[in-house]
This record gives C-alpha cells, structure tokens and sequence, in this order.
C-alpha cells in the first residue's frame, strides 16, 4: 500500500560521488553505482535526512511523495552485519 510519506531526493547533477551520505545512512537506502548516490529502495528511506548533513554539495533533499511504507527488515540485516565487523 502506497502512502504520502518523506523520503530522500538525489540530485545527480550536484553529486559528485564522494560516497559521505552512504555511510551517514543507518538504514543502507543509499549506494554508489556508477560514481553517483542513488536511492537503493524507497522503502529502505526512514526520510528522517540523517544524510543530509553529511553531503558538501547540497545533492539531499527530503521530498514528500507517495510512496511504500517504510521498510525495517533491511535495517535490521544491515546493522547485524556492521555489528558482526
């Protein structure tokens, strides 16, 4: 079921794939594919923006849309196996 919900939106002109919003988020809804940041999966985004800080170019916005609800099984894995390194 879709829902109006905040989510993360990446500007890929602005990015320059530094990689700095990855890592900012908990929840592993952002990747590097082909040197740029894409969102992995809406349903991954918390749209809480804990990356938006992290990005020196201004690339994150957090956007209202429809979408998915919010995912935490994929959150889950992600920090069992952070937790396991």
């Amino acid at each position: 079921m879709k829902l109006k919900r905040k989510i993360i939106e990446i500007d890929e002109k602005k990015c320059t794939g530094c990689g700095l919003c990855t890592t900012a988020c908990a929840e592993g809804a952002i990747e590097l594919r082909d040197g740029k940041a894409r969102l992995v999966s809406e349903v991954y985004c918390d749209g809480l923006g804990a990356c938006l800080g992290e990005c020196p170019e201004g690339a994150l916005t957090v956007i209202e849309r429809e979408s998915h609800e919010f995912d935490r099984r994929p959150w889950k894995n992600i920090l069992s196996s952070r937790i396991r390194k």
